[in-house]
């Protein structure tokens, strides 16, 4: 398909020139005679380059550049001026010009600037059509994914957006959990505010102020009434993040609050009803948590109305290349095109479990896109833990009958064994500790199992 080049001058002789030298099997070219006519054509057809003059009667040729970056229009400029007007072409490209020619125009030096002006549109082009794509196919209130459970969770969240059901979200650290609780109160043409509270990062204390208020005096600081989130999220939405790590004593006043919908400032008597959406999140297991007798099993059920449970990114590999080319297009430089990745660096990618999920990806590709020098992230500019992964492989071994099945079986066992505890050892950071709480296991055991089966744990330890 003929690209179409659009020329604007006022001077006919200067603009047949430069059509005659411009035409050709790939590019058709326009002309105009004037700044209006030219942002007529430019609504009506899709062009890839612009050349105008900069002098021209009416609306000049700096005016045009001006309306075409007010109106967004996707068109590479490239202006001429007479010899001398160096000053005139700086403020242009200032405003967005791409480059410039000064006239009488050089053939030569025309088709190169010609090149290097559609190897641009195309790059543009190309960027454009593959964000309309992630848009159109694969964008979810700005989740992106083609796999088949995350479109099922879609799904769910477009049946329950009018609702005030209460969800629950479990997934591991990084899977996007925050996203899904925007996705939620959004697709419910998000109604009233979404207030958002980290209950980790908050010491009990402090955590009942923050999410139910506080009258002035009731405590050393408090030299003010203050309002909760619950209270700032009333007609909208809240979102509990990391519901899992609060206290006992906090999740029996919290069930008081889902249960009565009302409740009273730190150090008040006044009774606040709310009306709005409770979304909790947590990276644990709450039904595993409550056979722990960790958490509240009348809290779980007031919660766990709907239940969300995010994939990790281990389990949607195929969304990994969409995720790095968004992230690629977020951190490229300004004015300059996104980094490109290797066929080798990709394939890393694919073969890493990524135990920190998309936060552990955005921060590779960032990390990539900020320090590599040239246009392409090769496997060596990722980190360390990506590119010497292991490959993993499943239990294999071959059946001799001279052997009874227990010899197999005992050896099956310890396969499974020692690669749940890399499993675990990848997603604990090499922590002891942690890798023997997620293995059921105490201190002890999971130690002379780490020794038994000569595991290092260096390569496991955040960087």
């Amino acid at each position: 398909m003929r690209k179409k080049l659009l020329i604007v001058d006022d001077d006919p002789q200067g603009s047949a020139q430069l059509r005659r030298l411009l035409e050709s099997e790939e590019l058709s070219v326009e002309v105009v005679d004037n700044g209006q006519d030219a942002l007529a054509a430019l609504a009506s057809s899709d062009y890839s380059i612009l050349i105008t003059d900069l002098r021209m009667p009416g609306m000049g040729g700096m005016d045009l550049i001006r309306e075409i970056a007010a109106r967004r229009l996707t068109v590479t400029v490239i202006v001429t001026t007479a010899f001398g007007s160096i000053d005139r072409v700086v403020e242009a490209m200032r405003l967005g010009a791409y480059d410039f020619l000064t006239k009488p125009i050089d053939p030569t030096y025309l088709r190169l600037v010609m090149d290097r002006a559609l190897k641009k549109r195309e790059l543009q082009d190309e960027v454009l059509s593959l964000r309309q794509r992630l848009k159109e196919n694969f964008a979810f209130h700005s989740i992106i994914s083609k796999n088949k459970r995350m479109h099922e969770l879609f799904e769910l969240i477009r049946h329950i957006a009018g609702t005030k059901s209460t969800v629950l979200i479990e997934g591991e650290t990084g899977t996007g959990k925050e996203l899904i609780a925007k996705a939620i109160h959004y697709a419910g043409e998000g109604r009233g505010n979404l207030v958002a509270v980290n209950c980790a990062a908050l010491p009990e204390t402090l955590l009942e102020s923050e999410l139910f208020g506080h009258e002035k005096g009731s405590f050393t600081s408090a030299d003010s009434r203050r309002k909760g989130r619950f209270e700032l999220a009333d007609k909208g939405t809240i979102f509990l993040d990391e519901i899992g790590d609060i206290s006992k004593a906090m999740q029996a006043k919290l069930l008081r609050v889902l249960q009565e919908k009302n409740f009273e400032r730190v150090g008040g008597h006044e009774c606040i009803e709310v009306d709005l959406r409770v979304v909790a999140a947590t990276n644990k297991s709450l039904e595993r948590e409550v056979g722990l007798s960790k958490f509240r099993e009348d809290l779980f059920y007031r919660l766990n109305v709907i239940k969300i449970e995010l994939p990790p990114l281990r389990e949607r590999t195929e969304d990994i290349p969409l995720l790095v080319t968004h992230f690629l297009q977020k951190y490229a430089r300004p004015n300059e095109p996104p980094k490109k990745v290797s066929p080798e660096a990709m394939d890393r990618m694919l073969n890493y479990s990524w135990p920190g999920n998309i936060r552990q990806l955005e921060n590779a590709i960032e990390r990539a896109a900020v320090t590599t020098v040239g246009d392409t992230i090769n496997a060596d500019n990722l980190p360390h833990q990506v590119v010497g992964a292991p490959v993993e492989e499943k239990p294999k071994f071959e059946i001799d009958l001279d052997h009874p099945l227990p010899h197999y079986l005992k050896i099956a066992t310890e396969q499974i064994e020692k690669e749940y505890i890399l499993k675990a050892l990848e997603k604990s950071r090499g922590n002891v500790g942690r890798c023997a709480e997620l293995c059921g296991l105490s201190r002890r055991s999971i130690s002379g199992k780490i020794s038994q089966y000569t595991i290092d744990k260096y390569p496991f330890k955040a960087s």
